[in-house]
């Protein structure tokens, strides 16, 4: 997808030059909030929706002009899709029949999926009198049987119990890494995308935030938008203001507390430069230890008010004094509306053909994290800020610990992320 634009009627600007190349038999995951612009993505990749601006191209070819038949690609949708009035059986062939294969072939095709899908038991039974499991099972399976060159799936467990999905999404990802079908997968489940993925896109207002393997976006997010999508408790943004001491010591003040960088750390070297600015700082749950002993430097102190029991582990919500973010306003720009859709470019000669080794201008913006020379007026950090300012953590062992209780909490500082006041790693990300 090259800066591919979608404007509806009225102006409402749903995908924003978005730029994305997907390899040859790779699982993609398009993931992010409801209206972020997956589902439009999805469909113009199928044809079903027309650019606004851009281009689509399948290999070395472009795409955008060619009628969905023509584009080899299928597609299941998140309610299956399929035809009332015909069987499962039906169903499944009728990608086969309508190319004109033979039915005796296209029949010994669709009982061999239906093996596979789990199925073969209900191919002679309607739709209406199928599991919501079954039916999923029926729409893949008519996707998938004419071995197409592009899977697209959107949505497709969302419909599903907790057991259901999980049973199905092993399937899934089994299937199509066994077909070495190109599959992009569209959802706002992180536990899928986690799971399923070779690389994720994460999609906010229209446009790419981050895109790298399921580690990569995890471990190393580009923004703090991404951080915050990614993970259960969602991740601690703390406000910060840079302090710049002697020998180019650099610490974050959090405003009653302080955490301090080691000189070595890369991030160090380049905050040292912005004494006073403010940044974002960002620590998951497990990044803090619950200690006895007092004088480090990198200890918060505060006080429990709640504890939640999850089984494995608790989770410790402590009101430590400072002022959190929410992950979903930082950054977020208002959306745009364009009065006309610009013209769509639908000639091979019109654009250069991007090959497969070059970055596309997402990883450029996000190897360029940072160095913007001139950023543009920010609203305050404020307009983001939580009602409580309680830090998530998890505990392992509980035993003595309870509502009120004073802790002394250690931060772990190999493992925060700092991001500026836009939201994006202060450190260059690299992919």
């Amino acid at each position: 997808m090259d800066s591919v634009s979608k404007v509806y009627p009225g102006g409402h600007l749903a995908v924003d030059e978005l730029t994305l190349e997907v390899m040859d038999g790779e699982f993609m995951v398009l993931l992010g909030p409801s209206g972020c612009g997956k589902t439009t993505v999805l469909r113009m990749i199928a044809g079903l929706e027309d650019l606004s601006n851009g281009a689509v191209w399948f290999g070395r070819t472009e795409g955008t002009a060619l009628t969905p038949k023509d584009r080899g690609v299928a597609m299941v949708f998140q309610n299956g899709a399929l035809y009332p009035n015909r069987t499962a059986r039906e169903n499944i062939m009728f990608p086969l029949r309508m190319a004109g294969e033979d039915l005796v072939e296209a029949n010994a095709k669709a009982s061999g999926l239906a093996r596979i899908l789990g199925i073969d038991g209900a191919l002679d039974r309607l739709p209406r009198t199928l599991s919501g499991g079954q039916r999923q099972r029926v729409a893949i399976g008519r996707a998938i049987v004419r071995q197409p060159k592009v899977f697209l799936m959107d949505e497709p467990l969302s419909n599903l119990d907790a057991t259901m999905r999980t049973e199905l999404r092993q399937e899934i990802g089994s299937m199509t890494r066994d077909m070495h079908v190109t599959t992009v997968y569209v959802t706002h489940d992180q536990v899928e995308a986690l799971t399923l993925a070779d690389r994720i896109a994460i999609m906010r207002d229209g446009k790419i935030e981050d895109v790298g393997t399921p580690a990569q976006v995890y471990d190393d997010p580009a923004t703090a938008f991404t951080a915050g999508f990614l993970g259960t408790p969602r991740i601690n943004l703390m406000t910060a203001i840079v302090q710049v001491a002697s020998h180019h010591r650099v610490t974050l003040d959090l405003g009653s507390q302080t955490i301090a960088l080691p000189p070595t750390d890369r991030r160090s070297m380049i905050l040292r430069d912005h004494a006073g600015e403010q940044v974002i700082v960002g620590a998951r749950s497990d990044a803090f230890s619950v200690t006895a002993g007092g004088g480090d430097a990198n200890q918060l102190s505060g006080t429990i008010r709640a504890l939640e029991f999850h089984g494995h582990q608790w989770i410790a919500f402590v009101d430590a004094g400072l002022e959190l973010l929410n992950p979903d306003l930082i950054g977020l720009s208002r959306r745009r509306k364009v009065r006309t859709g610009r013209p769509t470019s639908h000639s091979a000669g019109s654009r250069v053909h991007r090959s497969a080794g070059r970055l596309s201008a997402v990883a450029s913006k996000v190897r360029s994290l940072g160095r913007d020379s001139t950023p543009p007026p920010l609203e305050p950090l404020a307009s983001a800020t939580h009602r409580r300012s309680d830090l998530v953590i998890e505990i392992d062992n509980v035993v003595g610990l309870k509502t009120h209780d004073q802790i002394r909490l250690t931060v772990d500082v190999s493992r925060i992320h700092i991001f500026d006041q836009r939201g994006r790693r202060v450190d260059r990300v690299k992919r």
